[in-house]
């Protein structure tokens, strides 16, 4: 079993209302954990986010090289598999 915390805090009544009635099948502190995650994970989503496309950005000259090398290939290949006549460069 994980080890949690306990918090105590105050919510305004307008937040308590949504919240009791979102949890009237997990109950409060389920519904507020999940709450809680959702918006850790929001908040780390840009960073996410920002950290692929700096790698994308990175690999994308080796990429296009690869893709490159392989060109002809797989064009033969793809002509092989539907029988059209190979086409001179």
């Amino acid at each position: 079993m994980s080890k949690r915390g306990k918090v105590i805090l105050s919510l305004p009544a307008e937040a308590m209302d949504a919240v009791r009635k979102g949890a009237e099948l997990r109950g409060y502190s389920n519904s507020i954990i999940e709450a809680v995650a959702h918006y850790i994970q929001e908040r780390r989503r840009p960073a996410l986010r920002e950290r692929l496309i700096v790698g994308y950005q990175a690999s994308a000259e080796h990429d296009q090289s690869l893709a490159e090398d392989w060109r002809h290939t797989e064009e033969k290949v793809w002509r092989d598999t539907i029988d059209l006549p190979e086409q001179e460069d």
